[in-house]
């Protein structure tokens, strides 16, 4: 029997893997408990030794890979140094309070609301980035000092810290980068217009008006004037515009003075960790990475070194040389790509077992075995099945492992194959396709919410496959001796696209519907990728997931009923117009990687990045029109918010809604008024001296029409 101190323990070791980003792991005598946590994915500790090489390095992954646990164990090796400072900046909160508290900036003459709001973001971005960078410096500087200030020969060097802290105080002072403002963006305006003519080739129409946007610089053309700009004016321009940036906000003095206080103290390196770097818009991205990222890194004379977590497809590096930085993926076919499938598999599924043995170990101190029913599955089960469920997303683990514990450990019964099975559907259904959900109820652009709508339809599209797939094994239409075994219930999950196909179905694979498995030669010798369905789904969908074990089934995944280039192609034809904006012509699917691979360039007409992808939208049109009529749409993190705590269905305080939607308490404060006071669909209560929030009547209803 399972003792109530035993589920509290369990259900601590499950938390410790449920949360998101840098949210402490301690005991109960408040020890920080991550260097007894921490599990490599790899043996030897080797993405952790990466990590702390003299060098900027790259980890990508998708949400709930570890990027930010990997680099919190790097920094609490670091503190035991004394010639290396690091400082956490997590980039989408500040990001997020940036356009939250922004001030619209109006005396730069920009005429376009949309402009204004853009370049006033991004300005208040700036400012609260380097305002936080300053502050971590010091904070680091003084934890530092106070370990080593007892060596012969150091002196404190207040006076490069005061002249930071001067540096910072002007950056937070309005009326100086007003003044600073108006003269550098009339240079760069002069600058760009000599450059746009240089770089212009037109026809002098009967008039011709110009006019910089110092957002984006740009020239807009007057009724006869036929413009054909070339490609690198634009990004010569956006370079142009950032380096309007760097002097208002004196990029190359604070470089100056973070080299003093490092040289003073006898410091090597200072690693700034940009924690979700990729979770603010494209736009501000490109900005932040040519401003702050590359110039950083160029101008510090080698001292300072990014450490920077990343969403596959969104790595932006601007100029930094790659040949000098370490790249690592943490997904599951990037992570463990060998030469072999098997030893993938086992080195994955080692990792699942580390990972949990460990938890249970530090709190529980017990073994597995007292928490799973092993008496008609192995140990060695579970951990595949386990792996198979969340291809090593540690996230994933914890939440399945918590579904799992309330329908067995929590009654007093321990876990079962069974309950895996039941927790993995609930997974799927109520955290990851509410992802579709959003596009019923919240705020999104037109051609966003199409884009939405459309990658439902590529998931139903490659589903239904998978179904037909399995109707037509069953009943002989693939007479191919492989299926023979397993003829009466097919193993129908996985399926293989041609390379080039891979961008299209990444948005799928990016929200963990689908997760590249594996990579092999096909029958006809060409390299494809072989996908699976997320575990959850395929039970949802009553598809048997995997495939047959023994060697003689090596090439399963390969054979013709799971070739889907042709449902992309059908789906790409039928849903997407390829079209260039010169010349007009329309190009099949089949064309678009390689158009892609030659950066959208017309093969017709030869005009320079003009083809265009737009969605077909004619179909979906009533039920937009529908959807932004009747209903109350919300933003993005309020729906995420209401998501929660209705399917907790209890009051729940405003730290567990932080560690659930990987923000700030701050944050969680804005959004609870938000939902509280304008929408009326929570309400805040107390208990004792403690806060907690409660889903209203009226919330749970608006829930309800969208599920």
């Amino acid at each position: 029997m399972i003792t109530n101190d035993d589920k509290m323990n369990f259900d601590k070791a499950i938390e410790s893997l449920r949360q998101y980003q840098r949210y402490q792991l301690i005991d109960e005598e408040n020890r920080d408990l991550l260097d007894r946590l921490y599990i490599d994915p790899l043996d030897n500790n080797s993405i952790l030794n990466l990590s702390l090489k003299e060098n900027t390095t790259v980890l990508v992954g998708r949400k709930g890979t570890g990027k930010s646990t990997i680099f919190m164990r790097m920094q609490n090796e670091l503190r035991k140094r004394d010639d290396i400072i690091s400082c956490y900046i997590d980039v989408k909160d500040i990001f997020d309070k940036a356009k939250k508290n922004y001030t619209t900036i109006t005396y730069l003459g920009i005429d376009e609301q949309k402009q204004r709001e853009i370049y006033s973001i991004q300005r208040k971005f700036v400012m609260d980035f380097i305002d936080e960078l300053i502050k971590e410096i010091e904070k680091s500087y003084t934890k530092l000092w106070d370990k080593i200030k007892s060596k012969v020969g150091l002196s404190r060097p207040d006076k490069a810290i005061s002249e930071l802290k001067e540096i910072r105080q002007r950056i937070l002072d309005n009326k100086h980068l007003q003044n600073i403002e108006l003269e550098t963006i009339s240079k760069v305006n002069v600058i760009d217009k000599v450059s746009y003519l240089e770089d212009t080739n037109f026809e002098l129409g009967s008039q011709l008006g110009a006019k910089i946007n110092p957002v984006t610089p740009q020239v807009e053309a007057g009724v006869n004037g036929k413009m054909g700009h070339k490609n690198s004016s634009v990004e010569e321009n956006e370079k142009a515009y950032n380096r309007v940036f760097a002097k208002i906000f004196e990029i190359t003095e604070i470089i100056d003075k973070i080299k003093n206080i490092l040289a003073e103290m006898k410091l090597r390196k200072l690693f700034i960790i940009l924690d979700d770097y990729s979770e603010i818009d494209q736009t501000a991205l490109k900005m932040f990475c040519d401003l702050i990222v590359n110039t950083l890194n160029n101008n510090s004379d080698n001292f300072i070194k990014f450490k920077i977590s990343a969403y596959p497809g969104r790595v932006e590096l601007g100029e930094l040389d790659l040949q000098k930085i370490d790249i690592r993926y943490l997904d599951y076919y990037q992570l463990y790509n060998f030469d072999k499938r098997s030893d993938m598999e086992t080195a994955a599924i080692d990792y699942t077992r580390r990972i949990l043995e460990n938890r249970l170990e530090v709190y529980t101190k017990k073994t597995m075995e007292y928490f799973f029913d092993t008496t008609k599955t192995s140990k060695d089960e579970y951990y595949k099945v386990l792996f198979q469920m969340t291809l090593n997303v540690v996230r994933h683990l914890g939440l399945i492992l918590d579904y799992a514990a309330d329908i067995s450990i929590a009654q007093g019964k321990k876990i079962t194959l069974s309950n895996l099975y039941d927790s993995s559907r609930k997974f799927y259904t109520e955290r990851l396709k509410v992802f579709f959900r959003e596009s019923q109820a919240t705020l999104m652009t037109y051609d966003d919410r199409i884009e939405r709508f459309h990658l439902e339809e590529l998931l139903d599209v490659i589903i239904n496959k998978s179904k037909k797939n399995k109707s037509d094994i069953r009943t002989n239409k693939y007479t191919a001796i492989i299926f023979n075994e397993v003829r009466k219930n097919p193993y129908c999950s996985h399926f293989y696209i041609l390379l080039e196909y891979e961008k299209i179905i990444s948005s799928l694979e990016l929200n963990f519907f689908i997760s590249k498995y594996n990579q092999m030669t096909s029958k006809n010798g060409k390299k494809v990728s072989i996908y699976a369905l997320n575990y959850g789904l395929a039970m949802v969908e009553n598809l048997r997931w995997g495939k047959p074990e023994g060697n003689s089934y090596r090439t399963y995944f390969i054979e013709s009923p799971f070739n889907f280039n042709n449902v992309i192609d059908n789906f790409i034809n039928s849903s997407k117009c390829i079209k260039c904006s010169s010349c007009g012509f329309v190009f099949d699917s089949k064309d678009l990687p390689t158009i892609e691979r030659f950066g959208m360039n017309c093969f017709k007409c030869g005009a320079q990045n003009s083809v265009i992808v737009n969605p077909l939208s004619d179909s979906y049109k009533d039920l937009i029109r529908k959807i932004e009529k009747e209903n109350k749409l919300l933003e993005k993190e309020h729906f995420m918010y209401m998501n929660i705590i209705a399917l907790k269905d209890k009051d729940v305080t405003p730290i567990e809604m932080a560690k659930e939607l990987d923000v700030t308490r701050q944050k969680i404060g804005w959004m609870s008024k938000k939902l509280r006071e304008d929408y009326k669909y929570i309400e805040r209560v107390f208990i004792g001296t403690q806060v907690y929030y409660r889903i209203t009547q009226l919330g749970k209803d608006m829930f309800l029409e969208i599920i």
